[in-house]
């Protein structure tokens, strides 16, 4: 792993952690269907200025990727825009030190989707890790 990817990497673990403290918080103030949809508005008073800087690159890359990339992008956002109401309503009803953790067990099954339908290696050492990963999570939610 290159120095940059470490760093992003780094980046993305302290900002999705100081994000699901933040979403702790809020629901000391919203209902959980509420801070989703705060949420989703958030995002669209944010990034709309970004589409629009960058649209035109955004359609140059969609159309060039044929009708499966538009799908595919289309598809995650609606799973993971599940999945953060989903995890919004678990946090409302649990502790945080419980349900974050929890809600990051994710990575078992991309690991398991990876090696089925992407070709992805298999090493003992991966499945370690994901064991390792899976009883980390176990012992922290207990």
């Amino acid at each position: 792993m290159g120095l940059s990817t470490a760093v992003f990497l780094l980046l993305a673990v302290l900002a999705w952690g100081v994000g699901a403290f933040l979403d702790k918080l809020s629901l000391k103030y919203l209902d959980p269907a509420g801070a989703f949809y705060a949420r989703a508005l958030f995002n669209i008073l944010l990034f709309a200025p970004l589409l629009a800087w960058k649209f035109h690159q955004t359609r140059h890359a969609m159309t060039g990727s044929g009708r499966l990339g538009p799908l595919l992008v289309g598809a995650s956002v609606v799973i993971t825009m599940s999945g953060v109401f989903f995890y919004l309503k678990a946090l409302s009803g649990g502790e945080a030190t419980r349900i974050v953790p929890l809600s990051s067990a994710y990575p078992v099954v991309t690991f398991a989707l990876a090696l089925a339908f992407l070709g992805e290696d298999f090493t003992a050492a991966r499945l370690l890790g994901t064991l390792l990963l899976s009883g980390g999570v176990y012992f922290i939610s207990r």
